[in-house]
């Protein structure tokens, strides 16, 4: 129970409907998403990943939600079913199988955002244990930004490779 300015006392939804003896049916959702049609491979994995994540946790069913399309676009279609099915209360846990599979930037805006709806975000696997799956530096998401076959870039490697060099 929390008390704001005004004197008034908040209490969650979830704790009334649990004093009231009411149960929520609410739903597991898996996410998986890709950037282009050719990593259909690594989609099946992801959506392998979770599922076996979840059979491991005894979750029972979950419903799989996918995405072909950048993680900065915000208007990925399942993305947003996910979001409208969050706001409606409708999921109690989305599993994704890496952090950027929801969402490039703002991922503990979203996971903030989701927990106000009561609704947890678990993650496979962390960033970490991706290895050979990603480029190891964090700024992957600025070169995909800025284009890694732009002349300035080839032109900023090519001054940093004679500077090492030397």
């Amino acid at each position: 129970m929390r008390q704001n300015y005004w004197g008034r006392r908040r209490i969650p939804e979830s704790e009334i409907k649990r004093t009231l003896g009411l149960k929520e049916e609410r739903m597991i959702v898996g996410y998986a998403r890709v950037s282009s049609s050719t990593q259909k491979d690594d989609l099946e994995r992801q959506k392998q990943l979770i599922l076996t994540y979840a059979k491991e946790k005894g979750y029972g069913e979950v419903q799989i939600l996918t995405d072909i399309g950048s993680g900065l676009s915000e208007m990925r279609k399942n993305f947003l079913k996910l979001l409208d099915m969050v706001s409606e209360r409708k999921v109690s846990k989305v599993v994704i199988a890496y952090e950027d599979r929801l969402t490039r930037f703002g991922f503990k805006t979203l996971r903030k955002l989701f927990s106000t709806f009561g609704t947890e975000i678990e993650v496979v696997n962390h960033e970490a244990a991706r290895g050979a799956c990603r480029r190891s530096d964090n700024y992957s998401p600025l070169l995909k930004l800025y284009g890694m076959r732009s002349h300035r870039y080839k032109e900023v490697v090519s001054g940093v490779r004679v500077l090492v060099s030397s």
